[in-house]
């Protein structure tokens, strides 16, 4: 009611006020102010959104639960024309459908798919045998594994299986070159949780900062792992190393530390 007043006594300046009261009565809720002065705005916030890729991820998936049979047998052929690889959720979605059809023509392209990646796994293992190893090959023996297991939906044991090969991959991969790539460290920690390897986890995590120690993601991943492992005064640890150091956070980082520092599950874990 009273909001209502300000609005129409004076709507300019009444919009202003209520964001105001607005901001007030959820301050409580804030994350403290050397967490707020780290936040990094990325300039891609200020630009407008990519409809065409927008409405080329989203309508996947709702059009094969809300639209009719024959309608979800044409999205689902558009999607496998495409690199249905980045719809993986949307195939998933197909392979479950109630349409007979479509579920065997998802359950059909995942079978070529995983075939056609097998026989060239198999082609990279030889040649991994035979160079023993270099990084460029190791790199695209990571990569198909990683496409492998994002497609196979089914079978959880073999889904470990070459979790494990990814992991033991990934592993080989930082050894040679630690500083070649990031990411690798970020895959081989969480392929380690996933395999409750949590100690290989928490090592790697060490060696993340130690290579990487002005990369937010070095000090997300050992977050991750002592907040997956309960380690609550290790975990408080990193926080303070982070706090100190002068690394810009992400809005998506940001929002992990909100759910981290706030949210009633982190405190019921720890």
């Amino acid at each position: 009611m009273l909001q209502a007043m300000i609005l129409l006594s004076c709507p300019f300046f009444g919009v202003f006020i209520i964001y105001n009261m607005s901001r007030k009565m959820y301050s409580k809720n804030d994350l403290p102010d050397w967490l707020l002065r780290r936040v990094q705005f990325d300039d891609f916030v200020l630009k407008s959104p990519d409809i065409e890729e927008e409405t080329d991820i989203i309508p996947f998936n709702d059009a094969l639960i809300l639209n009719d049979n024959k309608t979800k047998r044409k999205i689902l052929i558009d999607l496998l024309k495409g690199e249905f690889l980045k719809n993986v959720d949307a195939l998933e979605l197909a392979l479950q459908s109630d349409d007979s059809e479509t579920s065997h023509y998802a359950a059909t392209a995942v079978q070529q798919v995983k075939s056609d990646l097998m026989k060239t796994m198999r082609q990279l293992e030889e040649q991994l045998l035979y160079d023993g190893g270099d990084y460029d090959s190791l790199e695209a023996y990571r990569d198909l594994l990683k496409h492998y297991i994002r497609i196979e939906f089914l079978d959880k044991q073999t889904r470990k299986k070459y979790t494990y090969l990814y992991y033991q991959t990934l592993d080989k991969l930082i050894k040679i070159s630690p500083a070649s790539d990031e990411l690798n460290f970020i895959e081989k920690i969480e392929s380690a949780i996933t395999l409750n390897e949590h100690q290989v986890a928490l090592e790697t995590a060490k060696q993340f900062l130690e290579v990487f120690p002005e990369k937010e993601d070095a000090y997300f991943s050992a977050l991750n792992v002592h907040y997956s492992m309960r380690n609550s005064s290790e975990f408080k640890q990193v926080m303070n190393k982070l706090r100190s150091s002068d690394i810009k956070l992400s809005p998506d980082k940001l929002n992990q530390l909100r759910f981290w520092l706030q949210g009633d599950e982190y405190e019921q874990q720890l």
